[in-house]
């Protein structure tokens, strides 16, 4: 099974509308870990995201020089079309911002939500960061930064699978 885990980062919590949030950086990697896209861009609507930037650190400023999305769409796409799994946290929210670019899984791809099973498991929801902790993981890079929330999704997954093949 082709597994991919990604995350994004974004200037809000809006996808859709008329003054629609944008995706500032994604990253992708598979099951093993392996970088497969580490991309950052420049939105083509919002000019600042001030409640956005608190949060991920990434300021208009840091991305007024990159290119748009639009450029990363033909590998997005393709990287989605070979994947029969794709995990992420909290993963409808990603979703819906690589819909809104015109980026879907396959039809029969698997979703798998990570924070949906931590959820279950644990018994109460779980931020990524508090998850990653619970379970002891070393961050790789700075939390609210696509790939290194990608790495601690995976983590929390795999770690996840560990326990639930053991029950």
């Amino acid at each position: 099974m082709n597994s991919i885990c990604f995350d994004t980062e974004t200037t809000g919590l809006h996808p859709n509308g008329s003054d629609p949030d944008e995706i500032l950086t994604i990253s992708i990697i598979g099951r093993d870990g392996s970088v497969l896209l580490d991309e950052r861009f420049r939105p083509t609507v919002k000019t600042e995201w001030p409640h956005a930037s608190a949060i991920n650190g990434i300021y208009p400023e840091d991305v007024a020089d990159l290119p748009t999305i639009e450029t990363a769409i033909p590998r997005l796409r393709e990287i989605f079309a070979g994947a029969d799994e794709v995990i992420g946290y909290n993963v409808g929210f990603d979703l819906g911002f690589l819909s809104a670019v015109g980026v879907r899984p396959r039809e029969d791809a698997r979703i798998t939500d990570t924070m949906n099973l931590f959820t279950w498991f644990m018994e109460r929801r779980y931020k990524l960061v508090d998850a990653a902790d619970h379970i002891g993981y070393e961050w790789t890079g700075r939390a609210h930064g696509s790939l290194a929330d990608a790495l601690a999704t995976l983590a929390v997954q795999r770690w996840l699978e560990q326990w639930l093949v053991a029950e």
